[in-house]
């Protein structure tokens, strides 16, 4: 799950995903060391993963493309050449985790290297169904609780976080040659891509942010009954996650829509009274 809260390290979601960025806490400080050991070892792929995508200097399709040739040596027993790759056999082995979900982070960092633009809000859904779903689904593995329905709804969550990172990034993105706002929708407020270029955001872009604002905050709500069919733990840990994404909600709010001075980040004592109101707030 993708976007905001973050005691002690994130995720990354792959591509522009950032399994998470600020958007997903890892290594919480009160999880039991094996389940802190996993999502370490999940952080440590993504962000691997994410370098290539970023970063690597060279031919990025063929550096990703060798990740998932070494995650199928992994699955098939073998070992695998990057460190970042062999150290998930403990967690595929101990918490079962499917070779898909990796297999999809890889694949939107090659998405990113080939599109930069999403025509659609659907488009863009599209995208994040490669860079953040995935990383809720391991992570209902590493708890034990991966079953369809609550990978549905833990889709909705990471969908949000994703979003979310989006627009509080609107800005670093398109220095970076991305725009992650649907072109359809920019056109819809009157907004225009060189707006994300300018000190402050106009009044068309505030109003554009405030509306996918909304709209993101909307499937994290959608997904939030997820927190009540879990317990312990995992209870715990989503619940955090939901938190992130409604207190970098209301930092954009509070930015009045305008993240292009500087990335609107919630601080602790937001992020933790969200949390709280989240592991409450669904009975069971």
């Amino acid at each position: 799950m993708t976007a905001a809260a973050r005691p002690e390290s994130a995720l990354r979601s792959a591509g522009r995903q950032r399994l998470g960025g600020e958007n997903f806490p890892v290594a919480l400080a009160v999880l039991p060391r094996h389940i802190r050991a996993h999502l370490r070892a999940v952080y440590r792929y993504a962000r691997h993963v994410d370098d290539v995508g970023d970063e690597y200097d060279g031919d990025r399709i063929a550096a990703l493309e060798a990740v998932q040739a070494d995650l199928h040596r992994l699955y098939a027993g073998r070992s695998a050449a990057e460190p970042a790759v062999e150290g998930l056999r403990a967690t595929v082995t101990a918490c079962r985790v499917p070779i898909d979900p990796w297999l999809r982070l890889v694949e939107a960092n090659i998405v990113d290297q080939q599109i930069s633009r999403y025509d659609t809000f659907d488009d863009l859904v599209g995208y994040c169904r490669l860079s953040a779903d995935p990383v809720g689904e391991i992570v209902l593995h590493v708890f034990g609780r991966a079953t369809a329905d609550r990978i549905a709804l833990s889709n909705r969550i990471c969908t949000g976080l994703q979003l979310l990172e989006h627009w509080q990034d609107v800005g670093e993105d398109y220095r970076r040659g991305r725009v992650y706002l649907p072109q359809a929708d920019l056109r819809r407020f009157g907004a225009k891509e060189a707006d994300l270029g300018l000190a402050t955001a106009s009044a068309e872009l505030k109003a554009l942010l405030a509306f996918e604002t909304s709209r993101a905050l909307a499937w994290i709500d959608a997904g939030s009954p997820l927190v009540s069919t879990l317990s312990g733990w995992g209870r715990l840990a989503v619940s955090g996650y939901v938190a992130g994404g409604r207190a970098a909600a209301r930092a954009l709010r509070r930015s009045d829509h305008d993240p292009l001075p500087a990335p609107p980040k919630p601080g602790g004592p937001q992020v933790l009274a969200a949390w709280l109101e989240a592991t409450v707030r669904w009975p069971g």
